[in-house]
């Protein structure tokens, strides 16, 4: 397929399966999220550009309950099955809840990983208390995505990435910053078990191409971070960059589905 001229004459990419790691449902504080942030809106998004799946969770869990919010990301994928894998969100501000969550959740074969937002709770990604969540994920080889702001954050990732050698982690907007990216691309190369992803909120030119020369580009995930920022513009980036297609595939859809099939 031509990617370029797909984008530019609006069409999806659906000759590909495009799967995104890193969205969220429902309203923000003090954010402007489009339609609410609902599932058949996100849905009427994807469908625009061509993205098949979605990996969620929802703004609530980050923010003021997030067992409400787990619901809310366990209907989406009842209603929406095909379109729709969910994140489990753990608060460490309500310690004996945890595992207690994680098990309710994973009765529902939707949720396929587990999300961290340390930053939105008020504590740090090495926060004790999430311990015992990432203990049962390493022993079940789970993915975390853990969201990554700067040099700091991707340090904990260093040094839990090594205490919890079996847990798949990708690390949200992959170190965000110029520090934190740096830092997080070289992290990638160091340990077989991270990942970075290209919800890259200050969006830079040519973001893309470095990221493909600065680390493995087969761990390299595609995400979005929908409803924040539409999928229109972080697809159209990928497909326009100056790399190869078979690169372009991977960072779209195929490195996320070998890694969910690689247990």
């Amino acid at each position: 397929m031509n990617f370029r001229e797909k984008v530019l004459s609006g069409s999806p990419l659906d000759e590909i399966k495009i799967h995104d790691c890193h969205n969220h449902l429902g309203r923000w504080k003090a954010f402007y999220v489009p339609g609410d942030g609902t599932a058949d809106q996100m849905i009427a998004n994807m469908d625009r550009v061509g993205i098949d799946t979605v990996f969620a969770t929802a703004h609530a869990s980050i923010g003021p309950d997030f067992i409400y919010g787990n619901d809310m990301v366990r209907e989406a994928c009842e209603q929406h099955p095909d379109r729709f894998w969910g994140y489990i969100t753990v608060n460490p501000n309500y310690e004996d809840g945890l595992m207690p969550e994680v098990l309710r959740c994973l009765e529902h074969p939707g949720f396929r990983g587990i999300k961290v937002h340390a930053d939105c709770h008020g504590c740090a990604i090495e926060n004790p208390a999430y311990d015992p969540v990432y203990e049962y994920a390493d022993d079940h080889k789970m993915i975390v995505l853990s969201h990554v702001w700067g040099a700091g954050q991707v340090a904990q990732i260093d040094r839990l990435s090594a205490r919890f050698p079996n847990i798949r982690w990708i690390m949200g907007h992959s170190g965000a910053d110029i520090p934190g990216l740096t830092y997080a691309m070289d992290l990638v190369n160091k340990r077989p078990n991270v990942y970075g992803d290209t919800a890259l909120s200050t969006a830079l030119q040519g973001n893309i191409e470095w990221l493909v020369r600065e680390a493995d580009p087969k761990k390299i995930l595609f995400g979005s971070d929908m409803p924040f920022y539409s999928p229109m513009f972080t697809v159209g980036r990928i497909a326009m960059a100056e790399i190869p297609d078979e690169i372009k595939i991977d960072i779209l859809g195929k490195n996320l589905e070998c890694l969910m099939q690689n247990r």
